[in-house]
């Protein structure tokens, strides 16, 4: 048996870490000793706090309605977590695409150890700093994101939030040959890192430039912006980000939001400049590009491009395992003081 420790949510803002033991891999699987592992700042909040739907209502997948249960899709204590990046230490006796000592990223929750199989983790790239591979996940995320945008070159594209996702979409952005990028944020911090570590040719700080749309026009001839993307889960942001978006446009929406959004109004620049709101989740992709770019796919281009961004630079705080309560409250409490959180497992 292999000894673990784990990080169980185990009621609203509750935290704890847990011990535990694994049966060694079997046939098709592969153990993996934890190395680092990714706390996310949005859609983990979001369970992290009790909002996420899965806490009081079922998803029906066939129907792809969420429906009133007494049993919801998730109860307490829950092991959450999909960004992690470990070495391999035990393979199955039929696998060989892994090797002990590999270092590998897998869709698994915060813990010292798994097992896994062995056609759910991937190999990083050789030289990557392991704790930028925590980013793979959200990595695929942003990817899927500008391939549903259908971006172009030379548009002009503005990103609404400047977290670890916002950022690594303006990285991207400028990849992809759009000009010129525009970051958005409340939080000044952040918008130096978009500029300093992730390319972004110009800011703007929401809270002392209130009307983007308008400065954005300034920019473009009076167009607007050919793609905003919208990752900062507040309605106020999204319904500025419609309003941003040029005739025609489109609005990429990557936000989880938690609750009813009050403050966006359809019936302005939405209904009369015929923007299209496109959602952007990464369980699937716009159907014109689902055969050609399937999820294996997508994360091997992901795992080819990885050395081509700034991801080092996105990482501003590294607690150990035992420190996951508290690194989640800061996470909740003080959002503007950091970027991406990483949970240390150590050496031993």
């Amino acid at each position: 048996m292999i000894r673990i420790k784990a990080v169980e949510i185990t009621g609203p803002r509750q935290v704890t870490v847990v011990e535990d033991e694994l049966a060694e891999p079997g046939a098709g699987e592969v153990a993996m000793r934890s190395l680092y592992s990714g706390i996310s700042h949005g859609t983990e909040m979001n369970v992290y706090r009790g909002d996420a739907p899965m806490w009081q209502r079922k998803q029906d997948r066939r129907r792809r309605l969420f429906v009133e249960s007494d049993e919801p899709e998730w109860e307490y204590p829950l092991r959450y977590g999909y960004a992690c990046v470990g070495v391999i230490t035990a393979v199955g006796s039929d696998v060989t695409e892994f090797a002990e000592g590999d270092v590998v990223f897998s869709f698994a929750p915060h813990q010292s150890a798994h097992v896994l199989p062995a056609g759910s983790v991937s190999k990083l790239p050789k030289g990557l700093d392991p704790r930028a591979g925590v980013l793979t996940a959200v990595l695929n995320t942003t990817f899927n994101g500008i391939l549903d945008a259908n971006l172009h070159l030379g548009e002009c594209v503005v990103v609404f939030g400047q977290g670890v996702l916002g950022q690594l979409t303006v990285q991207w952005a400028k990849l992809s040959g759009a000009s010129p990028v525009i970051a958005v944020d409340l939080i000044e911090k952040r918008l130096v890192i978009s500029k300093r570590v992730s390319g972004a040719d110009i800011v703007f700080n929401a809270g002392e430039e209130r009307d983007i749309a308008m400065a954005v026009r300034e920019l473009t001839d009076d167009r607007g912006a050919d793609v905003v993307f919208e990752f900062s889960a507040s309605d106020r942001a999204l319904n500025e980000a419609i309003r941003t978006a040029c005739y025609n446009g489109k609005v990429i929406v990557m936000s989880w939001y938690a609750g009813a959004l009050a403050n966006v109004y359809p019936g302005a620049e939405f209904h009369h400049n015929r923007i299209q709101l496109i959602s952007s989740q990464i369980a699937g992709i716009s159907p014109e590009l689902s055969h050609r770019w399937t999820a294996a796919r997508r994360m091997e281009a992901v795992l080819s491009l990885m050395p081509k961004l700034n991801l080092e630079g996105l990482i501003t705080d590294v607690v150990d395992l035992e420190g996951a309560a508290a690194a989640y409250e800061m996470i909740d409490k003080h959002p503007q003081d950091i970027l991406q959180v990483v949970l240390d497992y150590g050496e031993d």
